[in-house]
C-alpha cells in the first residue's frame, strides 16, 4: 500500500466510524490496494448520504426559510426530531474534514445554519423556566439532557463562545431574579439613609433567605452547569461564574456592608444569627464555589466572617462594661429582682444558645477582658490576669460574678438591712434558676450551681435573724415558765410592738419565686409554736382565781 494509500484508509477507519469501519475493517488483507480503491468509493458514497441526510433536516429547521420554525420548538414539537437534528449535525462534522472544496464550502453553509438553530433552541430550554432548574428532579430531567445534549454537539463543532454567551446570559437573569425575590438586594449605596427599622427589616430578610439561596439556588446552578457542561470543566466553570457570581457577591457582601454603615449594632443576636448562616453552610460554599475563578466569592465570605466575628467580640466586652458601669440606684422597697438582673440573665440565656458559635468566635477573636473586677464589694473573685477570655464558660462567669457585685453595691442602699437581704436572696435565686433552666447550665456546671445555692441560703437565713429575730426573742426561752402577771403583760407588749414593726417593714416584700416564698413563709411562722404554748400555759394572770379574759382577744394564736 502506498503511503497516500494508508493516509486515506486511516481516515476511513478514524472518520466514519463506527458506520465505514465495520466495512473496511473486513477487507482482504492479501489485496490492500483494491480495500483502498473499496474504501474510497464507499467513503464518498457515505459521505453524500450523510451530507443529503443533514442537508435536509437543517434546512428544514432553519430558522430563515421557514416562518413556523422561527415560534415553534424542535424538542417541544418531537423529542426524536431535536435528537435526529443533532445526530446529523454531529455527523456533518465528522465527514467535514474529508470533503473536497466545493462540499466543504456546502457543508460549512449547513453547519452555520444548524448551529443558529441550535442557539434558538438552547436559548429557548433555558428559558422555559424562570427559576433554578434540578438536574435530579424527573420533572426537569427531559429539559436538563436537552441541554446537555445541545451544548456538546455545539462545543464539538466549535461554537463554545456562542453556546456559553447564551448560557450565561440567560442563567444569570434567572439567578439575579431568584435572589432578588428573596429579598436579596445591593443597599450598599441606600443604607446610609435607612433607619434602624429598615436595616433590621433587611437582616431579617437575609436570614430568611441565606439559606435558600445557598442551599437551592447556587447549589442547583452549580449541580447544573457541572451536568450540562460534562464534556468540558472550563466551560462548566466560566458559565457557572458568570451566572452566580454578582449574586453570590451580593449575599455574602451584606454582612459587612451592615456593620461598616454602623447602623445595626445594638442586637448582637442579629450578628450571631449571620456569623452562624455562613460558617454552618461553610462546607457548602466551599464545595459550590469551588472554582478558581470563584475565589473572590469564597473570599468575601470569609472578609463577611471576619467583620462578624470583631464585631460581635467587641459588642460582648462592651457588655460586660455595661452590667459594670450600671447606674441606675433606685432599689424598690419589695426587695423583689432588679431590672439589671432581669435584662442580664435574658440576655445570658440566650447567648449560651449560641455556646458553640461563640467558642468558633472566642478561638479567632478572643474578647478583652473590658474592666477591673470589683473585688472589694464580692468574694470568690474569678482568675484574671487581664488576658482575653479563653471560653465561653469563663465569659459568662466573669458577667454574673460582675452582676452580683453590682447587685451587692445596690443592696447597701436599702435602709432596712433585713430587706437587703431579702433582695439578695430573690436575685441570687431568680439567677440560679436562669442557669439551671437554659443552657448556662453546660456552660458553668453543678459545682458552680452548688455554689451559689449556699450563697443564697446564707442570705436567707441573715434575713430570718435580722427580720424575725427581735420577734422571737421577746418570748422566753421557757414557754412554760411561771411569770408574773406583771411579767407576762410585758412580753405580750413587747411581742406585739416587734411584730408590728417585723410585719410593717415586710408586709410590701416581693417574692417571685414560689419555692423561696414557702420558705420565707416558714421563717416568718417560725415562732408560732413557742408563742402558741408561751399563750395557752399564761392565758390568765398568775394568781388570778376568776377566769377573767384579761387579755385582749388578738393575743390568741388561734384565734
Amino acid at each position: 500500500m502506498t503511503r497516500h494509500g494508508k493516509k486515506l484508509f486511516g481516515l476511513c477507519s478514524k472518520m466514519l466510524s463506527p458506520l465505514v469501519s465495520p466495512i473496511c475493517s473486513n477487507s482482504s488483507s492479501s489485496s490492500e490496494a483494491a480495500s483502498v480503491i473499496h474504501c474510497q468509493r464507499f467513503s464518498e458514497s457515505m459521505i453524500d448520504r450523510s451530507l443529503q441526510s443533514a442537508a435536509e433536516i437543517i434546512t428544514k429547521w432553519s430558522i430563515e426559510s421557514l416562518a413556523y420554525a422561527e415560534v415553534t420548538s424542535m424538542f417541544n414539537q418531537s423529542k426524536e426530531e431535536g435528537l435526529r437534528f443533532i445526530r446529523c449535525v454531529n455527523e456533518l462534522q465528522k465527514v467535514m474534514y474529508l470533503l473536497a472544496s466545493e462540499k466543504l464550502e456546502y457543508s460549512q453553509s449547513l453547519m452555520q445554519i444548524a448551529m443558529k438553530r441550535l442557539q434558538v433552541e438552547f436559548y429557548r430550554i433555558l428559558s422555559v423556566k424562570r427559576e433554578p432548574l434540578d438536574v435530579e428532579s424527573s420533572l426537569d430531567r427531559v429539559l436538563v439532557a436537552d441541554l446537555r445534549a445541545i451544548a456538546e454537539c455545539m462545543i464539538s463543532s466549535g461554537y463554545t463562545k456562542e453556546c456559553a454567551e447564551i448560557y450565561g446570559n440567560v442563567r444569570k437573569s434567572v439567578v439575579d431574579e431568584a435572589i432578588y425575590r428573596l429579598g436579596i438586594v445591593k443597599i450598599s449605596s441606600q443604607i446610609r439613609k435607612m433607619d434602624s427599622e429598615a436595616v433590621d427589616f433587611r437582616i431579617k430578610k437575609w436570614l430568611e433567605s441565606v439559606n435558600a439561596a445557598i442551599t437551592t439556588i447556587f447549589n442547583a446552578e452549580r449541580e447544573l452547569c457541572d451536568f450540562v457542561f460534562a464534556i468540558s470543566e472550563s466551560v462548566s466553570e466560566s458559565c457557572f461564574t458568570k451566572a452566580c457570581k454578582d449574586g453570590a457577591m451580593l449575599l455574602f457582601a451584606f454582612p459587612e456592608v451592615i456593620l461598616k454603615s454602623k447602623k445595626s449594632q445594638k442586637n448582637v443576636f442579629y450578628l450571631l444569627d449571620m456569623f452562624t448562616a455562613i460558617i454552618e453552610n461553610w462546607q457548602r460554599i466551599e464545595s459550590i464555589f469551588s472554582f478558581e475563578s470563584t475565589e473572590v466569592i469564597r473570599s468575601q465570605a470569609i472578609a463577611s466572617l471576619s467583620v462578624l466575628t470583631g464585631s460581635i467580640s467587641t459588642m460582648l466586652s462592651d457588655y460586660e462594661s455595661f452590667v459594670q458601669n450600671d447606674s441606675s440606684n433606685s432599689l424598690s422597697v419589695d426587695g423583689g429582682i432588679h431590672t439589671l438582673a432581669l435584662q442580664s440573665m435574658d440576655c445570658l440565656s440566650l447567648l449560651a444558645e449560641y455556646r458553640e458559635i461563640l467558642n468558633i468566635i472566642f478561638s479567632w477573636w478572643p474578647p478583652p477582658w473590658k474592666s477591673s473586677l470589683p473585688a472589694d464589694s464580692c468574694s470568690n473573685t474569678p482568675d484574671s490576669d487581664g488576658s482575653p477570655v479563653s471560653s465561653v464558660s469563663s465569659y459568662m462567669e466573669r458577667i454574673i460574678f460582675i452582676l452580683l457585685c453590682k447587685l451587692d453595691s445596690k443592696a447597701r442602699q436599702c435602709d432596712d438591712i433585713s430587706l437587703s437581704y431579702l433582695f439578695l436572696a430573690n436575685n441570687i435565686r431568680f439567677i440560679v434558676w436562669q442557669v439551671q433552666s437554659s443552657k448556662l447550665h453546660h456552660l458553668l456546671g453543678d459545682e458552680w450551681i452548688a455554689k451559689h445555692k449556699a450563697k443564697g441560703k446564707q442570705y436567707i437565713d441573715n434575713y430570718e435573724r435580722l427580720a424575725w429575730g427581735k420577734v422571737i426573742s421577746t418570748l422566753p426561752e421557757n414557754p412554760m415558765a411561771a411569770l408574773t402577771t406583771a411579767e407576762v403583760a410585758e412580753v405580750y407588749d413587747n411581742f406585739s410592738s416587734s411584730f408590728k414593726e417585723a410585719y410593717q417593714k415586710q408586709r410590701s416584700s416581693i417574692i417571685p419565686d414560689p419555692k423561696l416564698r414557702f420558705e420565707i413563709l416558714a421563717i416568718a411562722k417560725s415562732w408560732l409554736p413557742m408563742y402558741r404554748e408561751f399563750y395557752h400555759a399564761h392565758r390568765f394572770p398568775v394568781g388570778q382565781e376568776t377566769e377573767p379574759n384579761s387579755l385582749p382577744n388578738k393575743h390568741n394564736p388561734d384565734g
